[in-house]
């Protein structure tokens, strides 16, 4: 089931994060903490629950048409969670807009799930950029639903 998240959920998501931190480069869970709730604020955050747990997380800006975070807990990868998160994700805007998300670069071993993901949901490589001295790509989707 998809939901908006919760403050009550503060638990649950620093759990799955320690499981999932190191894929996050820059990770500090005060800064991590703030935007989960700044997204709840701004009905920007959703999770799927699996077994009365979170499976997975997604935020974004509505504002700046972003996916700013997604990630699933690893015992329920390739359950095609983060597609269906995307999915609900993109009922959020309009035909015509284009979102935008940051991840690895090609050729990078901790990208491979991730850029996989994007690509299978309609997402397109862009400009390669630089994040917490970090090399990243950003990739884009046009929202044709």
């Amino acid at each position: 089931m998809i939901r908006y998240v919760t403050k009550n959920d503060e638990g649950q998501i620093l759990s799955m994060m320690e499981l999932v931190k190191d894929d996050f480069a820059g990770y500090k869970e005060k800064e991590f903490l703030e935007a989960v709730y700044n997204a709840i604020s701004n009905d920007e955050a959703i999770m799927e629950e699996k077994d009365g747990r979170i499976a997975g997380l997604l935020m974004c800006s509505k504002k700046e048409k972003e996916l700013s975070f997604l990630a699933v807990h690893p015992e329920y990868r390739k359950n095609s969670i983060a597609k269906r998160l995307i999915e609900k994700m993109t009922e959020w805007f309009a035909v015509g807009d284009i979102i935008s998300v940051v991840t690895f670069r090609e050729g990078d071993p901790k990208g491979i799930p991730a850029r996989a993901c994007y690509h299978s949901c309609g997402f397109v490589d862009d400009e390669k950029l630089t994040v917490f001295d970090y090399p990243c790509q950003k990739m884009i989707l046009k929202i044709c639903h």
